[in-house]
């Protein structure tokens, strides 16, 4: 090989896995003015019933989500010694009540312009999208809101949301590893707490 081509194959070396990154903050954008849109819509659509609302917002943000990933993350600690059952149980109740959280923080947004101002690349596959929100309801004051989003089995996924300077996952895992904590490490506790607030969960086992 000549000094050329060496020289060639070191940029080359050295180059490629700069565009992995790159390519994945472009995807996170992308994921996130298309999906957070119609996320919006959904919930400003003046045509839609409440129940028909809810029942279309949860269709949207679970392609838009990955409840799972975030039930995980919001155990912490506990996440690691968690049975199937136990988990399973959990999950399910949590999806109900993280719905309901997502719905009523983003239900003061709608018919307003959702603008990407940056995307920060935490590491490869993990970035997080800030976006601006302007105009209708929000015709005098524009808001901020942060949206990580991870690639999960090749497909980008929102995983936290911060409004308000609060990010919404990391809020609740505080709350819940909490309740954990002071019940001796039963997630059966954080499981029933969350339960509680629903008018239509029922928790067996």
């Amino acid at each position: 090989m000549t000094i050329k081509r060496k020289i060639l194959a070191a940029i080359l070396a050295l180059a490629l896995p700069l565009a992995s990154p790159v390519l994945a903050s472009e995807q996170a954008v992308t994921f996130v003015q298309n999906n957070v849109s119609k996320v919006l819509q959904v919930l400003s659509d003046p045509a839609l019933g409440d129940v028909q609302k809810g029942k279309l917002f949860s269709e949207v943000i679970t392609q838009v989500t990955d409840v799972d990933v975030i039930a995980r993350f919001v155990l912490g600690q506990y996440a690691a010694t968690a049975s199937t059952p136990e988990f399973e149980r959990f999950a399910r109740v949590f999806r109900g009540y993280a719905l309901g959280v997502y719905q009523s923080e983003l239900s003061r947004f709608g018919n307003e312009v959702l603008e990407v101002q940056s995307v920060q690349e935490r590491k490869p596959g993990d970035s997080v999208v800030l976006t601006r929100i302007s105009g209708g309801a929000l015709s005098k004051k524009s808001r901020d809101v942060k949206w990580r989003v991870i690639t999960i089995k090749g497909t980008p996924r929102v995983v936290d949301i911060e409004i308000s300077g609060v990010w919404l996952s990391q809020h609740q895992r505080a709350e819940i590893t909490g309740i954990i904590t002071k019940n001796g490490g039963q997630i059966s506790a954080a499981t029933k707490m969350l339960c509680s607030q629903s008018k239509t969960c029922t928790v067996t086992g």
